[in-house]
């Protein structure tokens, strides 16, 4: 009897000391802001199309992200370790930034063959315009609160509007882009930024818009609507703007 107490006694040693040594710790706000900073430039080069033609670099800059942020939430977390995980993942994205331009053209079809006639071929013909973005006739920007991407009631009529406008041409696209004020550093508003754009278009689907004819970006604190460094230029600041395309 007094064997067997001591063998289930020591199993539920080994039992804590093996739930211990798997626990996981919480990621802290500056691992969490960074990788949605990440996170949201490898969706913009997703959405400009670097999946068609380097789906490989795309998988890996993904994969390089995800491993920084599981080793964040190790128990044995090491600052400039998870730091240098975090780096390499910033740096994947930018190269698939950087590969978008290249890949493109290197898809574009090339003529085939040269004349031998020795007479210059006629010049081919202009491309037709490119039709450029347009502010949307007659609807504002809406704001949000500080550090805050929920739609706001003040917004909600002006969102409307937008819906209506798309439903009744049916051909527009429609960018939504997200906007913030300077506080903060960059990393966090470009996140901040896209959960702003990312949060009007998802409202703008739930009043019955096609989610494909939009889309969104974010550009942080780079395009200030109000240069002011005080509460007024902030606030105007915070914002989301729609663009037709």
């Amino acid at each position: 009897m007094r064997n067997r107490n001591l063998i289930l006694f020591s199993l539920l040693v080994l039992a804590v000391a093996f739930a211990t040594g798997c626990a996981k710790r919480g990621m802290t706000k500056s691992d969490m802001d960074r990788g949605d900073a990440i996170e949201a430039k490898i969706a913009r080069a997703e959405k400009m199309g670097i999946k068609n033609c380097n789906p490989k670099e795309l998988a890996a800059a993904k994969a390089t992200l995800a491993h920084a942020r599981h080793e964040a939430m190790e128990k044995h977390y090491d600052k400039a370790e998870v730091d240098g995980y975090f780096a390499a993942a910033d740096k994947a994205a930018d190269d698939l930034i950087a590969l978008i331009g290249p890949c493109m053209e290197k898809m574009t079809p090339k003529p085939i063959g040269e004349p031998t006639t020795g007479v210059a071929p006629p010049p081919p013909p202009p491309p037709p315009p490119v039709a450029q973005p347009v502010a949307m006739p007659m609807l504002e920007n809406i704001h949000f609160d500080f550090d805050k991407s929920f739609i706001r009631s003040d917004a909600k009529p002006v969102l409307g509007e937008v819906a209506a406008y798309m439903k009744k041409n049916a051909g527009a696209k429609l960018q939504v882009e997200g906007h913030c004020d300077e506080r903060g550093t960059s990393e966090y508003n470009i996140a901040l930024g896209q959960r702003r754009a990312d949060s009007t278009r998802k409202y703008l689907t739930n009043l019955g818009v096609d989610g494909s004819r939009i889309s969104t970006i974010s550009y942080g604190e780079e395009k200030p609507a109000d240069p002011g460094h005080n509460e007024a230029a902030w606030a105007k600041n915070r914002r989301a703007v729609f663009v037709i395309r």
